[in-house]
């Protein structure tokens, strides 16, 4: 197997558990937005890691392009909520929250 396909999969996975995570601290849950999380996710962390996979090899300053990407995710992810989530009461708080949770647990334990 393609290991750019295990390293997007892995990826997706951890970033669900780890959202799955942070939206145990939204008040009113339901079947419908924890649907919407895992469909956000499925559009938005394939796109960030492959990105971050290619342009690695250019030379890009890596912090620059990582603030550029994780922002971009949050705005979209933030969007994307504000629109189909019902209960998610602060969309752009929870996409900010939920992300920072996922990247600096990742950063965290690729650094252990």
């Amino acid at each position: 197997m393609n290991p750019v396909f295990v390293s997007l999969g892995i990826s997706l996975m951890f970033t669900w558990l780890l959202e799955s995570i942070a939206y145990l601290f939204v008040k009113k849950k339901t079947w419908r937005d924890y649907f919407v999380l895992i469909l956000v996710n499925l559009v938005t962390n394939p796109v960030v890691v492959l990105l971050s996979v290619c342009t690695s090899f250019t030379g890009v300053a890596d912090v620059l392009l990582t603030a550029s990407l994780e922002i971009s995710a949050v705005l979209i992810e933030w969007q994307l909520y504000k629109k189909c989530a019902l209960y998610i009461r602060r969309p752009f708080v929870f996409a900010l929250c939920a992300n920072a949770f996922s990247y600096l647990t990742g950063l965290i334990l690729q650094l252990l």
